[in-house]
């Protein structure tokens, strides 16, 4: 008899723990809903950008192509935006309304014909703990990115990194990419051009845009490649950060498709069209960059030189202290050799690159050449993921392109605050003074 009612008391503490779990798991997820349609209300509070309709570009899908088109009937203006880092959730509402209003404070003032969202759209991971926003629906929180851009009715496509979809996050990477993708936007472009079916992990957003030029020429390539998030999807893997990269498939996609569009456009001579890429995690080269230049006080070297800003951002390595380079460190490789998507696309390849511009290292802004090609940062927007890093600006804005009638193009980081001159107190006390991490900041780029 003891035994039973031993037995139905444990029975009924069981229980009562498991309803009291359900019970909080119940109101953080309504929380968190409610959450999300404050966030997308505060974004419609806005007016949306002002565009001169006679003056508006307005891409096109090419079916002959088979790839979105730009034409480039004047300068194009292309923001690059990284690191968003919507949290979505209780834990970041006031932080995402700070994104919310730099972004749109942005948009409005540059008004873009077209916005790349260079990945880490999104932090939907559990908080305070790990500064996110206290839900794991990822899936919502892109949601709330999308409407940012439908509301102001700025055209923009997107890459993912490894933030948008982690390891215990409600959707996956193609369900997110339908996210994306829904034939019910207005104004996104993204289209999953590339997914191998093979793969265990596919990667999604894998997507050419063609410039071409005022008389109908082809005269730019605009390549987006997905970095993949973290090697095998496993909970050990995302907390060692254990970043994947570009997998083979991929670049043999892109390979295939630049050489189909360069015989298109009738480049001929073994030449290809030239190509500005765009990705989350920075591929290996970019670290080799760093390392020449480090070790060579930042003068020229055979291969690197360098152009302007800097690295904020640090981890062991055998050249003595703590600097960091935030780029593929999960294999025993070395950093050039992780991936063959510069081998392949770069000057020892086809020869299609130009310039690569990444994300992921929120307070890295520097830029160098490697090789002959342009490998850069772009300003990132995170005001979650870092301890304090809504309290610093430096490293705060976006990336803007302009390309122009026969291929010509420039770049210029333009900060939110001192560029665009979005107010440094409207939300807590902007410092503009000093980076986030002063004393890992190399001497020589200033």
């Amino acid at each position: 008899m003891k035994k039973t009612k031993k037995k139905g008391s444990f029975i009924k503490v069981l229980l009562i723990i498991i309803g009291i779990l359900a019970g909080i798991f119940l109101i953080l997820l309504l929380t968190n809903w409610g959450v999300s349609l404050a966030l997308r209300h505060y974004v419609r509070s806005f007016e949306p950008v002002e565009y001169a309709d006679t003056d508006r570009i307005v891409p096109e899908y090419d079916e002959a192509l088979g790839h979105y088109t730009v034409t480039a009937e004047r300068d194009l203006k292309i923001m690059m935006l990284t690191d968003i880092h919507i949290g979505g959730g209780c834990w970041s509402f006031r932080n995402d309304k700070k994104t919310v209003f730099e972004v749109i404070s942005m948009l409005r003032k540059e008004k873009p014909d077209l916005v790349i969202l260079c990945g880490d759209n999104t932090f939907a991971v559990p908080g305070p703990l790990f500064n996110g926003g206290g839900t794991l629906n990822n899936n919502m929180a892109a949601k709330d990115v999308i409407e940012i851009f439908e509301h102001e009715g700025v055209y923009f496509t997107t890459v993912f990194g490894n933030h948008d979809t982690e390891a215990f996050g409600y959707t996956d990477r193609i369900h997110l990419g339908r996210t994306y993708q829904n034939s019910k936007l207005k104004y996104s472009l993204f289209r999953s051009e590339f997914s191998d079916p093979e793969a265990d992990r596919p990667s999604v957003t894998n997507q050419i845009l063609v410039v071409k030029n005022a008389d109908g020429s082809i005269g730019k390539l605009i390549l987006l490649m997905d970095t993949n998030d973290y090697i095998d999807g496993s909970f050990s893997s995302t907390l060692n950060w254990r970043y994947d990269t570009i997998h083979e498939s991929q670049i043999r996609w892109a390979k295939e498709e630049i050489l189909a569009l360069s015989r298109k456009a009738g480049t001929g001579n073994g030449e290809t069209l030239k190509t500005l890429c765009f990705f989350h995690i920075p591929i290996g080269e970019y670290e080799t960059a760093y390392r020449e230049l480090f070790l060579n006080d930042f003068q020229d070297t055979e291969n690197s030189s360098y152009i302007e800003g800097v690295w904020d951002e640090k981890i062991d390595d055998e050249m003595g202290g703590r600097i960091w380079f935030g780029g593929c460190h999960h294999t025993d490789q070395k950093p050039e050799h992780a991936d063959g998507f510069f081998e392949t696309l770069g000057p020892d390849g086809i020869d299609t690159l130009e310039a690569c511009f990444c994300g992921h290292d929120h307070v890295n802004s520097a830029v160098v050449r490697y090789k002959g090609v342009i490998l850069g940062y772009g300003l990132s927007v995170d005001n979650n993921a870092y301890d304090d890093i809504r309290y610093h600006g430096l490293q705060r804005g976006c990336t803007v392109f302009t390309l122009k009638d026969g291929g010509d193009w420039s770049y210029q980081h333009k900060n939110a605050y001192l560029d665009y001159e979005i107010p440094t107190d409207t939300f807590n006390s902007i410092r503009l003074d000093t980076h986030l991490y002063p004393d890992w900041v190399p001497s020589k780029p200033n």
